[in-house]
Formats: structure tokens, C-alpha cells, sequence
């Protein structure tokens, strides 16, 4: 039986036996803090299923369907703990990767997304030549790599104006594509 939201009937049987809860707990030897949680839904299934089973009722005591429905909570909750995911060998990123290597686990990793940046820009950069002219490019690259519109005019042999015109127009049509 799944679980759906209790009537008002049941929600006052469910305070009412509420303390049911706290002796399952306690018999088991169970922390409140750690496993109310794990099996307080058992809890409500059990009261859900007592009140709308009259054929239950007649055959058991409340405390009977409840603390079967905890301790099937609980056994799930083991089990679920005992799955290989969660029994994972946890590895500080601060771990040397082999134990002759200088390199650390975070060195690596950050290595990877270095690398993933760089191809994403080179990428990025062949949209962008597809979309301006190659002295366009590069003056953009030259732009980008710190040179001053005097240097970049000086190396192409036009006028400073021109320069501008020209980079202007292609970050124009750079951000009409990417920014529109």
C-alpha cells in the first residue's frame, strides 16, 4: 500500500499511537535524531492500512501492523547501506594519484577542465572566424593578446581609424550572432 495523505480520522489515530514510534526506537536501541526519519513512513503506511482494512483490524493489534512496517523500513534502510554505492572508497582530492607521483588528485582534475577551456575557446574562435574576415581575426586576436591599436595598425600597415572600423564592425557581427 503506498502512502497518501491522511484524513483527518487518521491523522488523529496517527497522534494517538504516536508513541509507538519512540518504542520501537528505544527497544531497537535506535538513535531518535538518526532513524526517525527511516521509519516514521512505515509508521503512517501502517496507520493508513489499520484504518482502512477492517479485515486488519479484526485480526490484529495496531502496535502489530505498526512495528512490522518500521522494522520493514529499517531492513530496507540496511540493505540500501549496504549497496556498493554506498560503501564507496572516498579519496581526498588532496591524494597523491599513484604513490611515486608528485601530483596530487585536484591537480589533475583542474588539469582536465584547463584543457576542456582551452578546446572550448579554440572552438569558439573557428565560429568566429566564420563569421568576420582573417585580417578581422587577426586583429581581434591581436586586440585580446594586448596589443594597442597603434601596434596592431603599425603591424598591418593601415590607419589607426581603419583599425577601429574594422574591429568594431567585427564585434558587431560577433555579438549579433552570440548576443542577439
Amino acid at each position: 500500500m503506498s502512502l497518501t495523505v491522511l484524513t483527518l480520522e487518521q491523522k488523529a489515530f496517527a497522534e494517538e499511537h504516536h508513541n509507538l514510534i519512540y518504542g520501537f526506537l528505544h527497544c531497537n536501541k535506535l538513535s531518535n535524531d538518526e532513524f526517525y526519519d527511516v521509519i516514521v513512513l512505515g509508521y503512517l503506511r501502517a496507520v493508513q492500512e489499520y484504518c482502512e482494512c477492517p479485515e486488519i483490524r479484526d485480526q490484529y493489534k495496531f502496535s502489530t501492523i505498526a512495528w512490522r512496517k518500521m522494522k520493514d523500513d529499517m531492513r530496507l534502510y540496511y540493505q540500501k547501506q549496504t549497496r556498493r554505492k554506498h560503501r564507496a572508497r572516498i579519496v581526498s582530492l588532496n591524494a597523491l594519484k599513484y604513490s611515486r607521483e608528485s601530483l596530487i588528485l585536484a591537480e589533475t582534475a583542474s588539469e582536465q577542465d584547463r584543457l576542456m577551456e582551452e578546446f572550448d575557446a579554440e572552438l569558439l574562435l573557428e565560429e568566429i572566424k566564420a563569421l568576420i574576415s582573417e585580417e578581422q581575426a587577426e586583429m581581434l586576436l591581436m586586440a585580446a593578446n594586448g596589443y594597442t591599436t597603434r601596434e596592431i595598425a603599425a603591424s598591418c600597415n593601415l590607419a589607426i581609424d581603419e583599425i577601429e572600423d574594422l574591429i568594431k564592425n567585427a564585434r558587431e557581427s560577433i555579438r549579433g550572432t552570440y548576443f542577439a
